[in-house]
């Protein structure tokens, strides 16, 4: 028999309430990659095996550079602007480094935020496509 003080309580809590999410970045991560908080309010995604691939940055309400303000600071650091790629929120540019790896870079305007991403320097051909899909579909979570 179970007591009447177990069951009037039972019956008379509110039902459970599913827990609250904090609004953030979502990414839509491929099997076996992560990401990571690192210092000054980055994301770091490393690839299968941990290695980094690509880092995000989520900036306050900032302007979005021009294109040409990005091919430039490639041209810069010794790269080679491939070529851009408007978006409805932004765009992303295609690379090519000195040493011949390809890279892309992105900004867009998300949910009042100017999101940065990049892929890193050692992130294979494959891993800098997958970069930029993630880069393009990135949302924000309410």
């Amino acid at each position: 028999m179970v007591p009447l003080a177990a069951l009037c309580l039972y019956a008379c809590s509110e039902p459970a309430k599913p827990p609250v999410r904090p609004a953030g970045l979502k990414l839509h991560l491929p099997d076996g990659w992560a990401a990571h908080p690192a210092p000054d309010e980055v994301l770091e995604v490393t690839a299968t095996g941990g290695r980094l691939v690509m880092t995000l940055k989520l900036e306050a309400d900032a302007p979005l550079p021009e294109p040409g303000q990005l091919e430039a600071a490639v041209v810069k650091g010794g790269g080679e602007p491939l070529g851009t790629l408007p978006l409805p929120d932004g765009y992303l540019l295609h690379f090519r480094v000195a040493l011949g790896a390809e890279g892309v870079l992105g900004v867009r305007r998300l949910a009042g935020h100017r999101l940065l991403c990049a892929s890193e320097p050692l992130a294979a051909q494959a891993e800098v496509k997958t970069v930029a899909g993630l880069c393009t579909e990135a949302e924000w979570s309410k």
